[in-house]
């Protein structure tokens, strides 16, 4: 008899345990069907929870490379712009010091064309200020300071990280990749701070020679003095290969940062799979199939109702059963 009541409270006991078990599954699966979500706590499933906190992490990561390709994108396209339109007026000044060199100007043509160079001049130091993003692009590193000014003796002084020193700016494009984004004015637009050799270099050079030598010819024609003329008209054809150099730095320019703009294109395509597919991972990682969740869910609601039926019916036998 003594045994029989041990065997009945064991069975007891597992029937508790089964309808404890279902009761669970059933919360569980309707806890999942109410938040879309597999687990609600780590607790449930440390290795999910883990893999989600790392996809997470990775997906931040993308996130931010995003943006940075973007951002240089954006400032190597102003970039090209502003190069396309020192471009086109050096260009302009350079027609000029072709038909210049003819010497078939007229005193009146001479002074109308040093007002045209003298604007242009300006407008390079201009473009050569631009800024973006609240930083002065062709400044090298010394972002903050207007990278042109002209002085009260008209040279053009560069203000900015020169070439050849740390001039880079980088954006991080991907797990340690970087792009550098940035140029120097020196480089691209050059300076002026005298005729001689080593005191000027690029358009900026070749625009303040190029107006100093018609003031030279205006100056011998009107004194008379031939041999400033001679030296001025000397001065102006100079400046021909100096314009053509000038051209082929910046369309060297353009052309490196249209290779990095590529890049950017690829990794942008690169980082756009990245995320597609860490975020299908994610998604199987914490987030349940509804249609099976349902399934499921029918399921255990059966095995719950099925276990309350047994451990119902079970528990309300009584001695006679055993009569």
């Amino acid at each position: 008899m003594y045994s029989n009541r041990i065997s009945t409270g064991a069975r007891y006991n597992l029937l508790a345990a089964d309808m404890k078990k279902a009761e669970e599954a059933f919360n569980r699966l309707t806890a999942q069907l109410a938040s879309g979500k597999k687990f609600l706590s780590i607790t449930e499933d440390p290795i999910a929870a883990v893999n989600i906190v790392n996809t997470n992490r990775q997906l931040g990561q993308i996130e931010k490379f995003n943006q940075n390709v973007e951002m240089a994108k954006t400032e190597i396209n102003t970039m090209d712009e502003i190069l396309s339109l020192a471009t086109g007026y050096l260009s302009t000044a350079w027609d000029k010091a072709v038909q210049a060199n003819n010497q078939m100007y007229s005193d009146d043509s001479l002074k109308a064309l040093k007002v045209e160079i003298d604007e242009i001049l300006k407008t390079m130091v201009d473009l050569g200020n631009t800024e973006f993003n609240d930083n002065y692009i062709f400044a090298g590193a010394n972002t903050k300071q207007t990278p042109y000014v002209i002085d009260d003796d008209g040279n053009v002084i560069y203000r900015g990280t020169k070439q050849g020193s740390l001039y880079n700016r980088q954006y991080e494009v991907a797990d340690g990749v970087y792009e550098t984004i940035n140029t120097t004015g020196d480089r691209v637009f050059g300076w002026y701070t005298g005729d001689g050799d080593g005191e000027h270099a690029g358009i900026m050079g070749a625009l303040k020679i190029l107006s100093n030598s018609i003031q030279d010819v205006l100056d011998g024609h009107a004194t008379g003095d031939d041999a400033l003329v001679q030296s001025g008209y000397e001065k102006m054809n100079s400046t021909l290969d100096m314009f053509k150099n000038a051209l082929d730095t910046i369309t060297a320019e353009q052309a490196k940062f249209g290779g990095i703009s590529n890049r950017l294109d690829m990794t942008s395509n690169t980082l756009e799979t990245n995320t597609e597919n860490l975020t299908s991972y994610l998604s199987q990682l914490q987030e349940v199939d509804i249609a099976q969740a349902v399934s499921d869910w029918y399921q255990a609601q059966y095995a719950y109702q099925a276990s309350m039926r047994v451990a119902s019916a079970s528990m309300n036998m009584s001695l006679l059963n055993y009569m």
